[in-house]
C-alpha cells in the first residue's frame, strides 16, 4: 500500500450529496495532484492559468477558506475545479455553452449483452459510436475514449498556445474520471427491451433503501461523504495495482469487464427479464450487498483515475 498525506475523505465530507462527477471527479485530481512533483504541479497549474475563462469559472468560485490559504492548496482546488470544469459549461448560458460544451465525450457504450440471445440476435446491428481510435479534428461527435485521446494529443503537442493546452487539460482530468465510472463505458442492450441501450444505466428505476434513482445515477452517487476514501484521516491509501505499463485500451476493457461483473450482475438482470413486459414502471431493488461491493469498487476506481492521470500528464508525447 501506498499513502500520500491529503485530504481527500476530509473535503468529500464537506461535500452535499454529490454525484460522481462532482465529489469523485475533485477526488481524483487531489490524488493526481499529489502525485506529481512540486515542479510539475507549477507547471500544471500555471498553465491552467492561461484558461480562457480562468476568472469567471476558477478564481469567483473559489471558497473564501481556500483563496485566504496556503498556495498549496489553492493549486490543489484549481486543479479539482479543472475536472468539473466540462459538467460546468453545461450549466452555462446558451453561446458559451455551444463553443465548450461536448456532451458525447462523456462516455462510450460498449455492449453487455442482457442475454446471450441478445448478443446473436443484434451484436452485427449497433450503429453508435464505438471506435477508440482518434482521427484529429477534434469534434462533438466524439466518444469518451476518442475525445480522451485527442485531448492529450493537444495537451502533449510543444506547439498548442497554452489556452488550449489548459481547456484540454480540463478534459483529460474529466473524461478520466468518466471512463472510470462503469456506466460511462458500456450500456445494456437487449433486442426486445433495450435495442439502442439502457443509456448507461439512465433506462433503469432502482430503489436504494428509501432512495429512488436510476441505475446510472445510483453509481454517480457513490462518493458520498459516507465513503471513507482516507484511512486514516488525511492520508489516502492508494491501491498496490500496476499502472506502469498499462493503456488507455487496457484499462477501457478492464472497465467493461468490471460493469460486467459488479453493475450488471446476474442477479440485477434476472430481476430485469422478470419484470420485462409489464406495463407499470418498475423498481429495482439494490441489496446490501449490491452496495457494498459497488462502494468498493467505486473507492477503487477513483484511486486508480487519479494516479492515471498523474502518469497521463507527465508522459512525453511519444508514449
Amino acid at each position: 500500500m501506498r499513502l500520500v498525506g491529503i485530504f481527500v475523505g476530509l473535503y468529500l465530507c464537506s461535500l452535499p450529496a454529490a454525484a460522481w462527477h462532482e465529489a469523485g471527479h475533485r477526488a481524483t485530481a487531489e490524488i493526481a495532484f499529489e502525485l506529481l512533483s512540486t515542479v510539475e504541479q507549477q507547471l500544471v497549474i500555471d498553465i491552467l492559468r492561461m484558461h480562457p475563462r480562468f476568472d469567471e469559472d476558477f478564481v469567483e468560485h473559489m471558497p473564501v477558506h481556500i483563496s485566504e490559504g496556503d498556495t498549496h492548496s489553492q493549486s490543489s482546488w484549481l486543479l479539482q475545479q479543472a475536472s468539473i470544469w466540462p459538467d460546468l459549461i453545461r450549466r452555462l448560458d446558451g453561446s458559451i455553452r455551444h463553443q465548450y460544451n461536448n456532451s458525447r465525450w462523456h462516455y462510450v457504450n460498449l455492449p453487455v449483452w442482457l442475454t446471450p440471445e441478445d448478443e446473436r440476435a443484434i451484436a452485427g446491428h449497433l450503429n453508435h459510436n464505438m471506435d477508440t481510435i482518434f482521427t484529429p479534428p477534434m469534434r462533438p461527435g466524439l466518444n469518451a475514449i476518442q475525445a480522451l485521446r485527442g485531448n492529450l494529443q493537444i495537451w502533449r503537442d510543444t506547439n498548442t498556445p497554452s489556452r488550449d493546452k489548459a481547456i484540454s487539460l480540463c478534459w483529460i482530468l474529466h473524461l478520466t474520471g468518466d471512463l472510470h465510472q462503469p456506466l460511462h463505458t458500456v450500456a445494456l442492450f437487449s433486442q426486445t427491451l433495450f435495442p439502442s441501450g439502457d443509456r448507461g444505466g439512465n433506462s433503469i428505476k432502482v430503489r436504494r433503501g428509501k432512495r429512488t434513482s436510476n441505475l446510472h445515477t445510483f453509481w454517480d452517487e457513490l462518493p458520498t461523504p459516507m465513503m471513507d476514501l482516507a484511512s486514516p484521516p488525511g492520508t489516502l491509501v492508494l491501491t498496490d495495482e500496476d499502472i506502469s505499463n498499462d493503456s488507455i485500451d487496457i484499462w477501457l476493457h478492464d472497465h467493461a469487464e468490471l460493469a460486467r461483473k459488479f453493475v450488471y450482475t446476474d442477479a440485477l438482470k434476472a430481476q430485469i427479464l422478470a419484470v420485462a413486459g409489464k406495463q407499470e414502471t418498475v423498481i429495482l431493488p439494490l441489496d446490501e450487498n449490491y452496495l457494498s461491493n459497488a462502494q468498493k469498487l467505486a473507492r477503487k476506481q477513483i484511486n486508480l483515475a487519479g494516479q492515471r492521470v498523474a502518469k497521463l500528464l507527465t508522459e512525453s508525447a511519444d508514449q
